[in-house]
């Protein structure tokens, strides 16, 4: 597993997927926990990481192999040696410079600061690369949990409007380079 991208924060160790592992998330469970050497996780994937998602993902991977980070990472505990959520990008920067994030928990590890910490640990690994000069979410109004990730991960609220393809009110966050420096 050596040559897959990882980042390590304080109690998480972050494993982007390739293709690979996106494969076997989807089709092979056991050795997707193996691949990656946690504990079989029961629970696994988190909410919002559905099968269309994770199939979304696999192919984003088959179609662009060299931009392994810029899709998922999972979280991984290294004390418990378990699955923890999973997060990442919506694909390598556009032409402004800008990526979009996403992250999800599972239940039982939430409220413990865990996605603040992976969401700046994700971000911290976007600006290390030069093109990045903003980091966007787009997170549901009323999951106020979600919220808080983002703010205190120092997102800004930008603006709330109704998405006509998801059916409900979507509040869009943004973080910008130059509050790295502030």
């Amino acid at each position: 597993m050596s040559d897959r991208t990882e980042i390590v924060s304080q109690r998480l160790r972050l494993v982007a997927l390739d293709r690979e592992l996106a494969e076997m998330q989807l089709n092979d469970r056991a050795a997707f926990f193996a691949a990656l050497g946690v504990e079989r996780e029961p629970a696994w994937p988190p909410e919002l990481m559905d099968a269309a998602a994770m199939s979304w993902n696999r192919d984003q991977l088959a179609a662009h192999p060299g931009d392994a980070g810029w899709y998922s990472w999972v979280y991984v505990s290294p004390i418990m040696n378990r699955l923890l959520g999973i997060g990442g990008f919506q694909g390598a920067p556009t032409a402004e410079g800008e990526v979009e994030i996403g992250y999800s928990m599972l239940v039982s590890y939430r409220e413990q600061g865990l996605a603040t910490e992976a969401v700046n640990a994700l971000m911290g690994w976007a600006y290390g690369h030069e093109q990045v000069k903003r980091v966007i979410a787009r997170t549901r109004s009323d999951r106020n949990p979600s919220h808080r990730v983002l703010e205190k991960a120092g997102f800004k609220q930008v603006s709330t409007h109704m998405d006509p393809e998801e059916g409900f009110e979507v509040t869009l966050w943004s973080h910008d380079r130059a509050q790295l420096a502030a």
